[in-house]
């Protein structure tokens, strides 16, 4: 959770350099309502609130990331409160996770206020607290993207970030760093996400005709928020499926990805994914804890045996 954490404060540092305190002022309200909404459920079913419930922030502010500059806070909290009480509570709580809390909230804001959710700013700069004019915003990139007409900008804007996205999706560099931090200190299931890096971007460049390789592979991680929603929705080890299951998981991750994004034409498809997969990945970890004790054999019972000698393990 600390790793997690870490790099979503990166992420929004980043965010606010760009937009402005009213990024901090989002944040707050997502991770002070998220919690808020935690306790109360927790207090009603006469549970204890522990430190581990403070994960329930960080689902809150991944939702914000996942949403424009401009987001109104009525729908920035509604979708929090959603989240937590429908994404979390009712689904399964902590111990029994099914869906990712903040996929559940970006669906909600997604089906209440769809213009709220796929309009952005025209460019980088302060967003008043009330929020931009609706003159001011623009559609994002992805569907553009998607249709097969490139990228907007220069070069060293595809890397460092375009305003007209969400905003945890702007720079590829940073995510691209904060995946590759998080998958060494194994908060981010490595064979979920480099699996489904990896296939995205083949099958992108095959669409695009193997022209501009480097042009498609950036703009498959820039738009329907792919890269974001792999590291922080799928990637995330409490819903992922462990090892090879989890690049199979990735493969086919990818696979719907490119047909809803490029095929059918559907924007942020990589996030409402996290919604429609989790029966899969739920499945393929049930499989995995099947597999796993009967793939122990011998070397399992060997382990029991010398476990159970005088001296021979730790106390």
């Amino acid at each position: 959770m600390f790793d997690r954490g870490c790099a979503l404060l990166a992420i929004l540092a980043a965010a606010s350099y760009s937009y402005g305190f009213r990024v901090w002022l989002l944040a707050a309200a997502a991770l002070i309502v998220s919690l808020l909404t935690e306790w109360c459920c927790l207090y009603l079913r006469k549970r204890p609130f522990t430190r581990a419930n403070l994960d329930a922030g960080l689902c809150g502010v991944i939702l914000l990331l996942m949403l424009p500059a401009s987001v109104p806070f009525s729908l920035l909290i509604m979708s929090c409160i959603f989240a937590i009480i429908f994404g979390r509570q009712l689904l399964g709580g902590r111990e029994n996770p099914v869906v990712h809390p903040a996929a559940a909230g970006f669906c909600f804001a997604m089906l209440n206020q769809r213009a709220a959710v796929t309009m952005f700013s025209k460019r980088f700069g302060a967003i008043p607290l009330a929020g931009a004019d609706a003159g001011a915003l623009v559609s994002g990139i992805s569907d553009t993207f998607n249709r097969g007409r490139g990228l907007s900008g220069h070069a060293v804007d595809w890397l460092t970030g375009l305003p007209n996205q969400p905003l945890g999706t702007g720079s590829v560099v940073l995510l691209a760093v904060v995946a590759a931090v998080l998958v060494l200190r194994k908060a981010a299931n490595g064979w979920v996400l480099l699996p489904a890096v990896a296939f995205s971007a083949f099958c992108s460049v095959l669409l695009g005709f193997m022209r501009q390789p480097a042009v498609q592979i950036i703009g498959l991680c820039l738009t329907n928020q792919f890269l974001f929603s792999v590291i922080f929705l799928h990637a995330d080890p409490a819903f992922s499926p462990p090892d090879l299951a989890g690049s199979l998981y990735g493969v086919a991750l990818a696979g719907a990805s490119v047909i809803l994004t490029r095929v059918l034409f559907i924007t942020d498809a990589p996030v409402m994914l996290a919604v429609l997969l989790s029966p899969a990945a739920l499945k393929l970890c049930e499989l995995m804890r099947r597999y796993q004790p009967q793939n122990g054999g011998a070397d399992g019972a060997e382990r029991n045996e010398a476990s159970a000698v005088p001296g021979s393990g730790t106390d």
